[in-house]
């Protein structure tokens, strides 16, 4: 069985569950029993058709999940039949068996439960690439972290601890200091209430902010063209909001290091190898403890319309991550 997309629209509409027969692997292609899979929002703002400049229909989504080998058609693979696999590169998770190119199946430590494997790539490697690869830093810099108690944000906040770094959290709501558990920050900052923003505009009167790490962008992005430092960097990974970043905020600071981070980017301009090594320093990272990820629910792949509407009653509350079994 796996579920389908025929038409872009809203998730619980759009997706159709049907059975097939998988194909037999082609040159350089290893067929894939999937164990686990994720539902990120990601797939669903896929599903929506956000991106369908780039997918063609049907397609099968899910970019995260694990799996077995079950064929290879090359007796010169470097897997062998019942290796445990993490297919990237492509949507496709959500089915029962998948063919996918030897080249975008990357090897699992032992050490790692199949839960944790199958939660490994999509927000740790975003969130660990961000800090090694895109962000200038340094020991005793200056960090905002927004979103801060969603997912990614306190997984941000346990590798900048990791790297020696204490950033200043924001969140959008009071009474949130126990869902930090285990991270270490300078303050956590409520930036829908008043007083809260003023206390950080106090703090970064006389020291201004290094970086700013930017899952919202919107409006809230003008809330930082006062408090980061001259020429430093600004970085978003995700629009919360809905909403493009002003043109007014480069117009403002025009001096600002601004980039996008897009994970599918990186992913697709590296080579082999050097995506292989960054998997397991994060897979490294899960288990120690720093990336690993809760998981709420499990559902199997007919469940999926409860699952999608299960995330949409829970998507405000951060309750761990929904897995899809087979």
């Amino acid at each position: 069985m796996r579920a389908i997309i025929q038409q872009f629209g809203p998730a619980l509409e759009s997706v159709q569950l049907e059975h097939y027969s998988p194909s037999e692997p082609l040159i350089n292609e290893l067929q894939v029993e999937m164990k686990l899979s994720t539902i990120n929002p990601s797939d669903l703002i896929t599903i929506s058709g956000a991106y369908r400049s780039r997918i063609t229909l049907p397609f099968v989504p899910g970019f995260e999940g694990i799996g077995k080998v079950t064929k290879c058609s090359d007796s010169t693979s470097i897997f062998s039949i019942g290796d445990r696999v993490l297919p990237i590169g492509t949507a496709g998770a959500w089915q029962k068996y998948r063919n996918t190119k030897e080249e975008w199946c990357f090897t699992i430590p032992e050490n790692l439960s199949d839960e944790q494997a199958a939660t490994s790539y999509i927000n740790p490697m975003t969130a660990w690439l961000m800090l090694t690869e895109a962000l200038n830093i340094h020991s005793d810099m200056s960090i905002i972290v927004n979103a801060a108690n969603s997912a990614i944000g306190l997984m941000l906040i346990r590798m900048l601890n990791h790297l020696g770094i204490t950033p200043i959290a924001l969140v959008r709501r009071d009474n949130t200091i126990e869902e930090f558990e285990n991270c270490r920050v300078h303050t956590i900052i409520n930036t829908s209430n008043n007083a809260d923003y003023q206390q950080l505009l106090d703090i970064t009167k006389n020291n201004k902010i290094d970086a700013v790490l930017d899952f919202i962008g919107g409006d809230d992005a003008l809330l930082y063209t006062h408090i980061i430092k001259e020429h430093g960097q600004f970085i978003n990974y995700g629009l919360l909001s809905k909403q493009p970043i002003p043109a007014d905020f480069w117009i403002q600071r025009p001096d600002i290091q601004f980039s996008y981070f897009h994970l599918r980017q990186w992913i697709h301009s590296a080579e082999k190898p050097l995506i292989q090594h960054k998997l397991n320093e994060v897979m490294n990272l899960v288990h120690q403890g720093i990336a690993d990820t809760t998981i709420d629910r499990y559902f199997s792949l007919k469940e999926i319309h409860h699952a999608i509407q299960y995330i949409e009653k829970t998507r405000t509350v951060n309750k761990g991550k929904v897995l899809i079994t087979f």
